[in-house]
């Protein structure tokens, strides 16, 4: 049996900018060997994206946009996570990464980081 290639994992610029953002956070908050392994975990999460996309959850805030939008998360204090969201364009094999969304802010700002 043939197997089905892998998705390609794309980071949106806007998703992106929100990546330094918080990685920027990190390098405050924690360690420098501490923030850089978090940074590196978080954004390792987002590119595994390439095989089985439809692991995560889909993201209820987000369904006013007409497209399935997903997230993974990736728990970076016991009481922390980082929300990944993402969507799947099956034409194209394209996993798009739109978030890194801190669980810790305000869930109204979901729909506003992702139009």
């Amino acid at each position: 049996m043939e197997e089905k290639s892998g998705y390609i994992v794309e980071i949106t610029p806007e998703a992106e900018i929100y990546y330094l953002q918080l990685s920027e956070y990190l390098y405050q908050t924690h360690s420098e060997q501490n923030a850089a392994r978090k940074a590196d975990e978080i954004l390792d999460r987002a590119m595994s994206l390439n095989k089985n996309p439809y692991r995560g959850r889909v993201e209820d805030k987000l369904t006013f946009l007409d497209i399935e939008h997903r997230f993974l998360l990736y728990q970076y204090t016991s009481r922390n996570s980082i929300k990944i969201i993402y969507f799947i364009d099956e034409s194209s094999r394209k996993v798009y990464v739109t978030d890194f969304f801190g669980t810790e802010m305000n869930d109204g700002k979901i729909a506003d980081r992702n139009k």
